[in-house]
């Protein structure tokens, strides 16, 4: 991949498989495999179903920390978003990453991915919910929804002033606890919350 990047200049390398693509973020076929992954996001809560090229491209941007991943699930979510009719004094925030997580990736994906979805929408993105430090850090994957729900109870909690809208986005839902609890967190503070994944789990 760093190889094929030296080779050809940005935006000609497809971020999922590496191939060039003609100064597009996906190559042709990466591109039409997406599209057989889509989801009704509005309806469902996941732009695209979490497998093959939409799970690499959560992968490049989780773990890769490539950034370009973000704006390719941007695009529709974008769109599914529209479909929930925001308000235009919407602010769009995530799912805050323990600090201690962030400084071992470099990056959170999820302020990648929010920020993505904002230039698309033309809204305003800010850091909404603020992550407890007192919880050990453990990943939720392989966790029930119950065990997931424990896990999350007094993570979150909302930052002081909150705007009333709020569009709140992840990179997968999983069991959609973590997604509920940090919608609840928001709402219970008075914000009226609309969520969205990029990809989720079947």
């Amino acid at each position: 991949m760093n190889l094929l990047r030296a080779i050809y200049p940005e935006r000609a390398v497809c971020v999922a498989c590496g191939r060039p693509s003609e100064g597009e973020f996906l190559c042709e076929e990466c591109g039409e495999t997406l599209e057989e992954l889509r989801l009704e996001g509005a309806r469902e809560g996941g732009s695209y179903r979490y497998d093959g090229v939409a799970k690499r491209l959560v992968h490049r941007l989780k773990f890769d920390n490539v950034t370009a991943a973000a704006t390719v699930l941007a695009r529709a979510m974008a769109l599914d978003v529209m479909k929930m009719n925001p308000s235009p004094d919407t602010v769009v925030t995530w799912v805050t990453m323990p600090d201690k997580r962030k400084r071992i990736r470099g990056i959170d994906h999820g302020q990648v991915l929010a920020r993505a979805v904002g230039l698309r929408l033309k809204l305003p993105v800010r850091r909404l919910l603020i992550r407890s430090d007192k919880h050990p850090l453990r990943t939720q994957r392989g966790a029930t929804r119950a065990e997931r729900l424990r896990n999350l109870t007094d993570l979150f909690t909302p930052e002081e002033e909150l705007p009333r809208d709020i569009l709140l986005v992840d990179d997968v839902i999983t069991t959609g606890a973590t997604m509920e609890t940090c919608c609840a967190c928001l709402r219970r503070a008075g914000a009226h919350v609309l969520h969205l994944s990029a990809t989720k789990v079947d």
